[in-house]
Formats: structure tokens, C-alpha cells, sequence
């Protein structure tokens, strides 16, 4: 697939050991806890929520900044494909040039995606 790259740090809440101990008596916290669908006991030991277990953690933002580029195609394929559906059920008089412009920037965003240069880099 792709040949992503993370910048991995290590993790503030389990100080980098993967497991979480930052409870009371060095016991896991609520939050991975909850992570781990767990509740109503004192639990010891559990993985930590926010990096996995892996001690190594990766910034939001930089999470953010890989996903948004795929979340912003699908958004304008599926806003596009919605236009023209709308425009054929109201039989626009202006369906031709919709259809026109939605299909190039269709077929933009989708030889985007799936081409060899994609997948290269």
C-alpha cells in the first residue's frame, strides 16, 4: 500500500513502558480503563490507551495530517455524486453542465488515488 512514515515519541502517559500505572498505588487510570472496555474493578497492568502498549506514541496532529487529504476526496466525491443525483431528480436545465464539471473533478480525485504515482510516494 502506502510506505507511510510515523514520527513515534515517547509516551507521556506511560513514560514510554507501554503499560499504564497512573492510578492511585500505581494502579491503571480510568482512562485506560475505559479503554479497555473494562469497569467496576481496580485494575493493574493494563496497556496503555494512548500509545496501544507500545510505548511509542504519535502526535495527533500528525495523524490528523496524514487522514485529512483522503477524508477531503471522499467528502468532495460524495458531495459531488450527491449534486448530480439531486440535479437529475429536479431535472435541471443546467444537468449537462453539472454532469460535465462533477465528472472531471470526479475522475480527477479517483486517477488521483488510485494511480501508480500515489502509491509510489
Amino acid at each position: 500500500m502506502h510506505d507511510i512514515k510515523a514520527n513515534l515519541h515517547p509516551c507521556a502517559h506511560c513514560s514510554g513502558i507501554g503499560t499504564c500505572k497512573n492510578g492511585q498505588e500505581e494502579q491503571s487510570c480510568a482512562v485506560c480503563v475505559k479503554g479497555s472496555e473494562l469497569e467496576g474493578k481496580v485494575f493493574v497492568g493494563l496497556p496503555c490507551s494512548i500509545c496501544g502498549g507500545i510505548g511509542q506514541a504519535e502526535p495527533k496532529t500528525e495523524r490528523i495530517n496524514k487522514r485529512m487529504p483522503a477524508l477531503l476526496g471522499f467528502a468532495v466525491v460524495f458531495l459531488l455524486i450527491t449534486f448530480v443525483f439531486i440535479a437529475a431528480l429536479t431535472s435541471s436545465k443546467y444537468f449537462s453542465e453539472i454532469l460535465a464539471f462533477a465528472g472531471t473533478l470526479i475522475g480527477t480525485v479517483l486517477g488521483f488515488y488510485y494511480s501508480a504515482r500515489a502509491r509510489a510516494t
